[in-house]
């Protein structure tokens, strides 16, 4: 599999900026590793503050002189987005190996995640030409006609998340062209490999003038400097919530105050009532978990059995927690990767940790290292854990489920997760509507399961209350976020 970097169709060691592949004005470098192994394979740019500005800059010209919002159609937007989702379909083999080496994800999970990527961009390029705005009869004034017109918001700059570079880069990109804005993309300093890889493409297909789409590479500093530069319109950020409200006061600081859209972290419940069936439920729980390695966003970490069932469904959860196979991320037979690096890997252990010795919490399965190379953990399991405890309210973000203390009734549930400080998700297991009803009107969550988890559609906006962040990912939601519209007053009598 790792035969990918030597057929690599562009060189790492460039950015694309201004739609030419160009050498970073910085003498920094940022190594890239395979996290099964923790052996470097790539070297990339650390970019400055100076290739930012070209960046940002080739951006703001082609929005204000270019011809992808003065000239171009809707239906040439959409066919160029169109276009790229066919170039990624033809390369996807190489995507999916390139992505599963770069992040350690198991190929089955990364073939999904290219189906969803391209999926999105056709979806998206669907609404390209349908921008809509709305006439206004004469109110009080018979002369005075009124209407809106929504235009893009402009220059957009995009600071991406490590645990889904490729699809999370569709997320946000694909809505952002369709509606006419360009785009200055940072991918997560750890996974830059495929959103270089996307930018080939989309030279590659001639529909994209130059400047629409530009690269960064690197971590906090250049971020810094994507979301402080005053010709950025809009900020869309997918991280912790730490860096998020740091990247809020920062728009907010600025000369110009510009809007944003931030995708944050989650600590999600889940409940399993009485007669939910428990070992599908099983199942269900250890996928909604562990997926991705536990990080996930929207992961289900905080788990709320009944009573009644608590401990006949402790085994069940057991069995399916170690049943999971961890392996070669490039085998089909793998379903679950490692962290993405050490300072995750770290971090997980040190949570392990917290749960054994400071939260007093019961160990069901798990709490060690796996493989014994990389930044593999096994999938871990803690029960009777206290619903305050810092296992059970702080994002962990590896694979590492609480399984709270019993509950006796769904209302209990309800009172505390209403304070939980994240509303991104949740999930409920039954085959009672009255509990589904009263769960899913009560929560303040922003995508509640209902015995499924995890299942995402380019059709249904994603996003979440609280500290979970604000705007919404997917769905003609996210689309409408990259539009203002704009309103015209016409004096008919003049």
């Amino acid at each position: 599999m790792s035969s990918i970097l030597s057929r690599l169709p562009f060189d790492e060691t460039l950015i694309y900026i201004n739609g030419e592949w160009t050498k970073s004005q910085a003498s920094q470098t940022c190594r890239v590793e395979n996290p099964d192994t923790a052996e470097t394979i790539a070297t990339v740019p650390e970019c400055n503050a100076r290739d930012l500005d070209l960046a940002v800059q080739a951006a703001y010209s082609a929005f204000h002189d270019g011809p992808w919002v003065n000239e171009y159609s809707g239906a040439q937007r959409r066919d160029a987005l169109l276009a790229l989702a066919t170039a990624i379909e033809e390369s996807r083999q190489d995507i999916e190996e390139l992505e599963s080496l770069n992040t350690g994800k198991p190929i089955n999970d990364v073939r999904v995640e290219l189906d969803d990527t391209i999926d999105l961009f056709r979806f998206f390029a669907g609404y390209a030409d349908k921008v809509e705005g709305r006439h206004i009869a004469a109110q009080t004034n018979r002369n005075l006609e009124g209407y809106t017109v929504k235009v893009p918001v402009g220059v957009v700059g995009f600071i991406n998340a490590f645990n889904y570079p490729i699809c999370l880069l569709a997320w946000k990109v694909a809505p952002a062209l369709a509606a006419g804005c360009t785009v200055v993309f940072k991918p997560g300093p750890q996974t830059p490999l495929t959103t270089q890889y996307f930018a080939h493409l989309l030279h590659k297909t001639g529909k994209f003038p130059k400047g629409v789409f530009n690269v960064v590479l690197g971590g906090v500093g250049v971020g810094q400097a994507l979301v402080d530069h005053d010709l950025v319109d809009k900020i869309g950020f997918t991280g912790s919530v730490a860096t998020g409200k740091q990247v809020i006061r920062s728009t907010a600081s600025t000369r110009n105050v510009r809007c944003t859209s931030v995708e944050l972290g989650g600590k999600s419940p889940g409940v399993v009532m009485p007669d939910a069936d428990l070992d599908k439920t099983a199942k269900l729980v250890v996928s909604g978990c562990m997926a991705n390695a536990g990080m996930n966003c929207n992961a289900l970490t905080r788990l709320w059995v009944h009573r009644s069932i608590y401990d006949e469904f402790m085994p069940r959860l057991k069995a399916a927690a170690e049943a999971l196979v961890l392996s070669t991320p490039q085998d089909t037979a793998t379903e679950m990767g490692p962290l993405i690096d050490k300072r995750q890997y770290d971090r997980v252990l040190e949570y392990i940790r917290i749960g054994r010795d400071e939260d007093q919490a019961a160990l069901l399965t798990g709490g060690q290292p796996a493989l014994g190379r990389g930044y593999w953990i096994q999938p871990t399991v803690f029960y009777n854990v206290s619903p305050t405890a810092r296992i059970a309210t702080e994002e962990i973000f590896g694979p590492v489920l609480s399984v709270l203390e019993p509950f006796d009734e769904l209302d209990e549930v309800i009172a505390i997760e209403r304070k939980n400080e994240f509303g991104l998700a949740a999930g409920i297991f039954t085959r009672r509507h009255q509990d589904i009803a009263k769960f899913t009107r009560k929560l303040r969550s922003g995508t509640i399961w209902v015995n499924n988890y995890n299942a995402l559609y380019s059709y249904l906006p994603f996003g979440g209350f609280r500290n979970s962040g604000f705007g919404r990912e997917l769905g003609y939601e996210s689309f409408d976020g990259y539009l203002v519209p704009k309103s015209i007053i016409d004096d008919i009598s003049y």
